[in-house]
Formats: C-alpha cells, structure tokens, sequence
C-alpha cells in the first residue's frame, strides 16, 4: 500500500490525461463533485465524513485518503473520522475493516497535525 502522500500525486498524474481525453466527462463529474460537497444544511465536515464512510465501503483507497484529508481540513477530529470509517466497515465487513486498519490509520498520520 502506497503511503497516503504518494497515492494522491498517483491520482494528480493521471488526471490532467483524462481531462485532455475525456473532458466533458471530466467536467461534468468535477461539477457533480463541487455541488455535492458545498455547505447547505449538512456542513463540509459532516460531507466529508459521509463520504470516508463511504469510501471505506467500497474500498476507494484515493477516496478514503482524500476524505480523511479534508475531513481534518475542515474540522474533523481523529475521533469523529474514525467513527466515520467505522460506519463503512458496518457495511463493507472484513474489507472495509482491512481498510479501516490499513489506509485510513495511514492517511491519518500523514494528515494528522
């Protein structure tokens, strides 16, 4: 497992290629993301680990680095992140905790101050 630093500059690589080759598709997801994640009755922190909880689930390592990043961005607590990935493991079983003890924990310390 990549360490969490390391992961996103993976994920920053291949991004500018697929915006050249698919960018109506790139758009349209980076519009759909950006108005997911805006404050409206739920506030960006609770977004975030909404979607950490998510990630932990379906086993989206970029995503759940991402969403433990900016969930500390925004004013999560170790505590609360971990709560977060803890429902996604309620959902996803052994995988979900296998990431819970791997990349979650790792992206964590990389993120943590």
């Amino acid at each position: 497992m990549a360490n969490p630093v390391e992961l996103m500059e993976e994920l920053g690589l291949g991004m500018p290629e697929i915006e050249e080759e698919l960018p109506e598709i790139t758009q349209a997801f980076v519009q759909m993301d950006n108005a997911a994640y805006i404050d409206g009755e739920l506030d960006r922190k609770y977004k975030e680990l909404i979607g950490l909880g998510i990630a932990v689930a379906v086993g989206c390592h970029y995503c759940m680095t991402i969403h433990v990043k900016q969930g500390l961005m925004y004013g999560a607590n170790r505590e609360e992140i971990l709560e977060a990935a803890a429902v996604g493991v309620a959902f996803g079983g052994s995988p979900a905790y296998a990431n819970l003890c791997s990349t979650v924990l790792k992206a964590l310390e990389a993120y943590e101050e």
